[in-house]
């Protein structure tokens, strides 16, 4: 087993609340966070305000970034966007039952309507992500901010009772801690802390 000082640690954020979908104005990629959102990801600051964060990486959604900036900015740490932390496309048509079809897509990995991603490839392309900063980072802590679909099926390689259940019950924001001992991810026993 590595040393505790040899581990990196991973603080997996889900974005603060961001104006709803649909919203005159915005699309996908630019909907901000709402004041709410700017408040919490304020507190996120203040939560851990006495945690040495190494490195600071997200999604090119704004909402995610604007989510972890208040936190890069207080440690003078740039943030480097990495586009495939963005959030998994369900489809590239119009659901109106997306939360039946993507409910689906948790009961079947290899499931994805028209123009999407299954489950199976956006977990892939999330654990990819994760190796990748592994690679660059073999110690110390590094924040991540995405989006709460991506963040459960990268849970769930790890924990597998993670299902389309807990990715409903997880708030805006939250940080789940996940720590690298060798060549193993594990969630941390601590898992989630909110706002």
């Amino acid at each position: 087993m590595a040393r505790a000082d040899s581990r990196l640690t991973v603080l997996l954020v889900r974005h603060g609340e961001p104006v709803a979908p649909g919203t005159q104005g915005f699309d996908e990629f630019n909907r901000p966070l709402t004041a709410k959102g700017m408040r919490d990801a304020e507190r996120l600051r203040e939560i851990h305000a006495s945690t040495r964060i190494d490195a600071a990486y997200s999604s090119p959604y704004l909402r995610a970034r604007q989510t972890i900036e208040p936190i890069a900015r207080a440690r003078a740490i740039a943030i480097e966007t990495i586009d495939d932390l963005r959030e998994r496309l369900l489809s590239i048509a119009e659901l109106p039952e997306w939360r039946a079809r993507l409910k689906r897509s948790w009961e079947d990995f290899d499931y994805a309507p028209r123009g999407g991603e299954s489950s199976r490839v956006a977990q892939s392309r999330v654990l990819n992500v994760l190796e990748t900063i592994a690679a660059r980072h073999k110690a110390g802590t590094v924040i991540i901010a995405s989006h709460g679909n991506l963040i459960a099926l990268a849970l769930n390689a790890y924990m597998p009772n993670v299902d389309y259940a807990f990715w409903e019950s997880i708030p805006m924001p939250a940080v789940f801690t996940l720590i690298r001992d060798g060549n193993h991810w594990t969630v941390s026993a601590e898992g989630q802390s909110t706002k």
